[in-house]
C-alpha cells in the first residue's frame, strides 16, 4: 500500500532533526519539477573515505533465524516496495556495487536497492564495510523526494509534499545504511549529513554485533 506523506509546515526551519518514527513514505509525482539547481547551496558537510577491504566479519550467517523487524520489513514489501526498480537478469554484485559507488540517477539507485533486497547473502558485507565511506555522489531526477539533510542544503527543493527518505543518499555510506536498514527493518545505525567517522565506526561495529547476533 503506498502511504502519502502530508507535510503541513511549509515554512521549514535552517536545521532539520528527526524523531525516533524517522521516515514516511510516499509514492513518487514523477510529474513534479526538479529541483531548482540555480539556488545557492550551503553544504558544509565533512566528508571522509575509510576503507574497509575485510568483508568477511561482515557476512551473515549461512543459516539464521530472520528477527521479527526483518520479517515485518520483508513482508511489507510483498504487495508493493517503496522506491522499488526493475533490472536486468544480468544485473550481479558489481553492477550493484558500482550503481552504490558513482550512479546519481534516483531511478538507477532504486533498481541497485531491490536487487540487494533480493540478494541479500551476497551484498550484506559489501554494504557494512561501505558504511565509512562518506563520499558525496549527488543525486537526480529525484522529483519530489524529501531528504532533509539535502532540502537544509539547498540542493533538493520543497514542495509541501513528498516521498522521504531519513538517510542521507546523497553519500555513498547513506545509499548503503539506506539499503541495510529497509533490508532489515532497523534503525540503530542512520547515516545522516553530519555523521562523523568515528559515528561510522561505530555504526560498522553495531552491525557486526548484529550479524553476531543471529549467529545465536
Amino acid at each position: 500500500m503506498r502511504l502519502m506523506i502530508l507535510i503541513l509546515i511549509l515554512t521549514l526551519p535552517s536545521t532539520f532533526r528527526w524523531n525516533e518514527n524517522g521516515v514516511s513514505c510516499a509514492s513518487l509525482d514523477t510529474k513534479t519539477s526538479s529541483p531548482n539547481l540555480s539556488q545557492v547551496t550551503t553544504d558544509t558537510f565533512h566528508y571522509f573515505s575509510i576503507h574497509d577491504t575485510s568483508v568477511k566479519p561482515y557476512c551473515l550467517p549461512d543459516n539464521f533465524r530472520k528477527p521479527e523487524k526483518w520479517v515485518e520489513k520483508e513482508n511489507s514489501r510483498i504487495e508493493y516496495e517503496l522506491y522499488g526498480g526493475v533490472y536486468n537478469d544480468t544485473f550481479d554484485l558489481q553492477d550493484a556495487l558500482e550503481v552504490i559507488d558513482s550512479a546519481r540517477n534516483f531511478e538507477t539507485i532504486c533498481s541497485a536497492k531491490s536487487w540487494c533486497l533480493k540478494n541479500y547473502q551476497t551484498v550484506f558485507p559489501h554494504l557494512v564495510t561501505r558504511l565509512s565511506i562518506k563520499q558525496k555522489v549527488g543525486l537526480e531526477n529525484t522529483a519530489d523526494l524529501i531528504i532533509m539533510d539535502r532540502i537544509g542544503t539547498g540542493e533538493l527543493e520543497f514542495y509541501g509534499h513528498g516521498g522521504a527518505i531519513e538517510e542521507d543518499i546523497f553519500t555513498i555510506a547513506g545509499r548503503v545504511s539506506w539499503i541495510l536498514n529497509e533490508l532489515t527493518g532497523e534503525n540503530f545505525a542512520v547515516v545522516h549529513g553530519n555523521m562523523s567517522e568515528r559515528q561510522a565506526q561505530d555504526f560498522k561495529k553495531l552491525w557486526l554485533a548484529y550479524i553476531n547476533q543471529l549467529k545465536h
